[in-house]
């Protein structure tokens, strides 16, 4: 398949493992809403290569679209999403997100 697979992980808590917000599996143009976040200034892209690409992003930005779902296809067997680990992040925290290239 053509597309992307992401991981967006809150910070390390205590084990120093980061907590899994949610992950899922997109399309070609599943890369859109976090680059549109880049461009505006609201994300900051730290790599750049595929392996992953890895943005760091506030969780303000991110956990609304986690929330209704509007990132992904929530009916799809990738699709991951946490809720109560979504509902208990604050919102002024530095989510990782790694896009894997799935090409």
């Amino acid at each position: 398949m053509l597309g992307w697979w992401f991981v967006v992980t809150a910070p390390a808590v205590g084990d120093g493992k980061g907590e899994v917000l949610a992950q899922w599996e997109s399309g070609l143009d599943g890369l859109d809403w976090i680059a549109a976040l880049a461009a505006a200034g609201r994300a900051e892209q730290l790599r750049f290569d595929g392996y992953p690409l890895r943005y760091v992003v506030r969780a303000e930005e991110v956990l609304p679209l986690l929330a209704d779902g509007s990132v992904f296809d929530a009916g799809h067997p990738s699709c991951e999403p946490h809720p109560e680990r979504v509902a208990a992040c604050p919102p002024d925290a530095l989510l990782t997100v790694d896009a894997w290239d799935q090409s």
